[in-house]
């Protein structure tokens, strides 16, 4: 397997004892080159961790067609908006090539943070630093494409 649990971001403050605890909750599903892992519009309910390969994700555009939009590799994290407030996932996401992935469905995240609140949120926090870098990066992108446009129409 590519990657040791302890090397994910998101699980990087937990210790050895809290990482035996997640490990039980941990499915590992494995997908073919261009096996689709989800629909655009499909009701999401789990956190997926790529721990081999690479996947796509893909946006229907207004023709029909799916663009890609970015790729992610061993180590990425994907779902994390469905996975925290249940909504349908707003992408396809395709295995770019063979694909093992970590799942934690949101029901057995719910059991966690009953019976375990600390590792749950020790995980929260970090799914908010990731999902933070990620708005700070698409404002990042926003503003050189605003940038870029105010210059070409001068």
């Amino acid at each position: 397997m590519g990657i040791e649990i302890e090397k994910i971001s998101i699980f990087s403050e937990l210790n050895s004892q809290e990482i035996d605890i997640l490990k039980g909750l941990l499915d590992l599903r494995e997908y073919a080159p261009n096996e689709v892992i989800y629909t655009e519009g499909e009701e999401g309910d789990s956190l997926n961790i790529i721990i081999e390969g690479k996947v796509r994700i893909n946006k229907r555009m207004v023709e029909g067609d799916q663009f890609c939009i970015s790729t992610l590799k061993e180590g990425d994290v994907f779902g994390i908006m469905s996975f925290l407030d249940g909504s349908r996932h707003d992408a396809t996401i395709v295995a770019d090539q063979k694909t093992s992935l970590l799942v934690l469905r949101r029901t057995d995240f719910d059991g966690l943070y009953s019976s375990n609140p600390i590792i749950a949120a020790k995980i929260l926090k970090r799914l908010a630093i990731h999902l933070a870098s990620i708005v700070r990066n698409m404002n990042t992108q926003y503003m050189d494409l605003m940038h870029l446009m105010f210059r070409r129409s001068k």
